[in-house]
């Protein structure tokens, strides 16, 4: 079924390019009134416009050239999944081996539930002003999933853990004293471990 308050009416390609041009033209005393490169005539502006698209098209081979010698010169290796494929079930994170949200694992871990994804308006809570009220620029808490009618603001936030924490002095005021791990000197080198110290 056809909508008459919406009808288009054919417009050829020729009479679009001189719409556009004419539009130019008739900005050009506002954006550029004394250049003499800006086309002023109709015949300057199917020249301007065929060069620009000569160019566009050298680019686009230009590109396709690279994209073709760069495939020529890949070696093709395979590709691993991380540690071989081998799953670790100990719901620690991968990088440090810490508790943590971040694990690879999407299964619940025993004892704790898993948090859902905050919602869009409890990541844009306060937007810029988080910073001002306290809460510093960092990810929602992770909540206690529960009735998705419930708003996020009723849902008491999980215990986070210590690796998780941010935004938090991890000092007291006072340093703690440095570490001192004897298979480390051996391992790094005395020298540098002074050094490093001075």
């Amino acid at each position: 079924m056809m909508s008459y308050t919406a009808s288009k009416t054919w417009v050829s390609d020729e009479a679009k390019e001189y719409d556009l041009f004419a539009k130019i033209r008739d900005n050009m005393p506002y954006i550029a009134p004394s250049s003499p490169f800006t086309p002023r005539t109709w015949a300057e502006w199917i020249s301007h416009r065929l060069r620009m698209k000569e160019e566009a098209h050298r680019e686009a081979v230009r590109r396709l050239e690279i994209k073709e010698a760069q495939k020529k010169m890949q070696t093709k290796e395979a590709i691993h999944s991380p540690l071989w494929g081998k799953e670790i079930q100990d719901y620690l994170s991968c990088v440090l081996s810490r508790e943590s949200i971040w694990i690879p694992s999407t299964d619940s871990r025993p004892g704790r539930p898993q948090a859902p994804w905050p919602t869009y308006d409890e990541l844009k809570h306060e937007g810029y002003h988080r910073n001002k009220s306290g809460y510093s620029r960092f990810p929602p808490l992770p909540r206690v999933p529960g009735n998705p009618t419930v708003n996020w603001k009723q849902r008491s936030p999980l215990a986070q853990f210590p690796f998780d924490e941010v935004g938090r002095p991890t000092l007291t005021g006072e340093e703690l004293p440095p570490e001192t791990d004897d298979m480390m000197m051996s391992l790094v080198g005395k020298e540098l471990l002074e050094e490093l110290d001075s």
